[in-house]
């Protein structure tokens, strides 16, 4: 009878370890790659730009004339137009549905973060072969850049604070970034030919009364 030598236990451990890590690896990555097939797909405006999600699915059967879309979305039919419409009208009398949506954005994006450090923290721990590390790299960079992508329209999402007077001429009376007025200037009235006040420039950009 052969009896079975320590090193050869030994090395039959060491293959069995290196057969889990890998099942692992492959079975965390399989579970990942479904979860983002699962995932609500994205429906794009005529212009390119995103509906919101909760809004789901465009309709697929449209008119063939074309007219400008409410609420920024391009051009389209009159059957997009009404679809659009109709959102919209329904996220103004009730702001959960919006609400929701974006919490669950910061939900989402809070999920990403923990799970990309996670795997940060396994990448520099964990042994890969050259092929494995490469794959893992790869689904690392994707949730990095959904995770950027989702930060990004957040932040597009999220309505600046409106300064009082007294706070905007503290700060100095700035302009804000990206507005554009006839002339190149709200301090300036052409058809007087003289500056405006303060309390008129202010109500200019911010539409409030300074008072």
């Amino acid at each position: 009878m052969r009896v079975t030598s320590l090193y050869e236990i030994s090395k039959t451990m060491k293959s069995i370890s290196l057969i889990c890590l890998i099942l692992f690896f492959f079975a965390s990555f399989s579970i990942a790659q479904n979860g983002n097939q699962t995932e609500k797909k994205a429906f794009k405006a005529p212009n390119g730009k995103i509906y919101p999600e909760h809004w789901g699915q465009p309709p697929l059967r449209q008119t063939r004339d074309r007219r400008v879309l409410p609420g920024g979305y391009g051009q389209g039919s009159g059957t997009l137009a009404r679809w659009i419409q109709e959102n919209l009208d329904a996220d103004a009398k009730d702001p959960r549905r919006s609400k929701d949506k974006k919490n669950s954005k910061v939900s989402k994006i809070k999920e990403l973060e923990e799970k990309i450090e996670e795997m940060k923290d396994f990448m520099e721990r964990a042994r890969f072969t050259p092929e494995g590390l490469a794959k893992y790299k790869a689904r690392l960079m994707k949730m990095e850049n959904e995770l950027n992508l989702l930060k990004l329209e957040n932040q597009k999402n999220t309505k600046p604070k409106i300064p009082s007077f007294q706070e905007w001429v503290k700060d100095g009376k700035k302009i804000p970034e990206g507005l554009i007025f006839t002339g190149g200037s709200p301090w300036f009235n052409e058809r007087t030919g003289k500056n405006r006040s303060p309390e008129e420039v202010y109500k200019i950009i911010f539409r409030k009364d300074p008072k």
